[in-house]
Order: structure tokens, then sequence, then C-alpha cells
């Protein structure tokens, strides 16, 4: 999937690609040590917010400096965590409609598994410019 013009692949953070910018949602990956960011996440739960701000500050600017890159995020299954934080980035990027959607549609069916990950995306907003 295409975010900000910049090639974005999710899934299991085990399966991070050589050479990917990784981001990493799971605290007990056990190749964490891999990635070039770490937000942790608990299973089935929700980032802090000013943590996730923080986090997706510092993927759009390595996304900005590296467009060539293949871009990687990644928790356990890939599925609630990491579905949940592409719908917060594709919402920043400016993606029209309902980032959780845009999500299942995009990455997988499944993605963003619970209610409370459906309303944290679909609240997310851009930050104040």
């Amino acid at each position: 999937m295409k975010i900000l013009g910049v090639e974005v692949a999710a899934g299991p953070f085990r399966n991070l690609p050589a050479g990917a910018f990784g981001l990493c949602l799971d605290p007990e990956a056990p190749n964490r040590g891999e990635a070039s960011l770490t937000l942790d996440i608990v299973d089935y739960g929700l980032p802090d917010p000013a943590a996730l701000r923080a986090t997706l500050d510092a993927l759009r600017a390595a996304m900005a400096a590296e467009p060539e890159r293949l871009f990687y995020v990644g928790c356990r299954a890939g599925l609630g965590r990491t579905g949940t934080v592409l719908a917060c980035l594709a919402a920043e990027a400016g993606i029209v409609g309902d980032p959780v959607a845009w999500v299942r549609a995009q990455h997988d069916p499944r993605a963003v598994e619970t209610k409370a990950q459906e309303d944290f995306a679909r609240a997310w907003a851009p930050p104040a410019a």
C-alpha cells in the first residue's frame, strides 16, 4: 500500500523484510532489536496518544527522508495494533474516508480488531498545523 507516496507493508513483525524501515508495536517481538522505531502497545490494546503522535511524526520524517525505502509496520499478528496505527497514519496522511475501512481494504479485512481500536482510529486527527 502507498501512504504519502511511500510503499508501506505490514504484518507480523517477525516478517520484517531485510533493509526495510521497521516500526515494531509488539514489546515481546523476538526481533524487536531490528526495529528502526518502537511503540509498545499491549495486545488488543490502544497506543498512548502522545507516544503515538511522536512515533508517527518520526515515521513521517523518515518517510520523507527515504521515500524509496520500504516501510514496515508490525506487531504479533499484524492485525489489531498494526491496523490501528496504519489507520491513524492514513488519517494523518489525508486519506479520504473511513481510515479503518481503508486499512481493511488495503491491508487485511481483519485489521483493527476491537471496537475500541476502531473508535480510536476513527477519532484520530492530523496534528495541528
